[in-house]
């Protein structure tokens, strides 16, 4: 059974490129000040391991895409030691406790997404349309932290192209009302906390209204 609509008030990614970002601890900082926020974390050097024993080893994709989430755990328990006011978060009710008091989750999203047919098993499905997914599920606003920043009106398609999110993100930004931005190395915000309707970075979705 779904869990009822949850209080979160942002989702952020957090790449896992973040992992040797000098920042990464000033980005942590202003995302455990920011109320109400679930951070999803990037599998970075542990889903680089999981991306090149596949090869080696043989495993099918999907086995690969339940390695990743876990990868993406153990980056998120990094991150948890790193800013210990946040707590990981491995179930629906769980954010809901956690974001619902004002606290920060990270999530866990092995096992809780294991079965979840709306997000194929492929490598074309990275933490970033996990934390669409979720954005999508909350009705929050989604912010993206990237080692790289994008041009005003870059299109999604063309970042997909380019890498700069995954190949599936396209497809499932579709239709989706709260607002997406990208923030690069230089938007990091001087101090405070994240807010939802002024995100830092560039806008790749506009707010929608009904």
């Amino acid at each position: 059974m779904n869990a009822a609509p949850l209080a979160v008030r942002l989702v952020v990614k957090l790449g896992g490129s973040q992992a040797a970002n000098p920042r990464l601890r000033d980005w942590l900082t202003r995302i455990a000040a920011s109320p109400g926020t679930l951070l999803v974390p990037g599998g970075g050097p542990f889903a680089d391991t999981v991306r090149a024993q596949q090869a080696a080893i043989g495993y099918d994709e999907r086995a690969a895409h339940e390695m990743a989430m876990l990868a993406m755990a153990q980056f998120g328990r990094a991150l948890a030691s790193l800013a210990p006011a946040c707590a990981m978060v491995a179930s629906h009710d769980r954010i809901a406790e956690i974001c619902g008091a004002g606290g920060i989750g990270i999530l866990v999203p092995w096992p809780m997404l294991a079965a979840e047919v709306t997000l194929p098993p492929s490598w074309d499905v990275t933490s970033d349309s996990i934390a669409l997914w979720f954005a999508r599920r909350l009705s929050a606003p989604l912010l993206l932290i990237k080692p790289v920043s994008t041009a005003p009106g870059a299109s999604l398609a063309g970042l997909a192209e380019a890498g700069v999110i995954d190949r599936f993100f396209p497809g499932l930004a579709a239709g989706f009302r709260p607002p997406i931005h990208l923030a690069g190395p230089a938007d990091l915000p001087a101090a405070g906390a994240l807010d939802g309707t002024r995100l830092p970075g560039q806008v790749l979705v506009a707010r929608q209204f009904a």
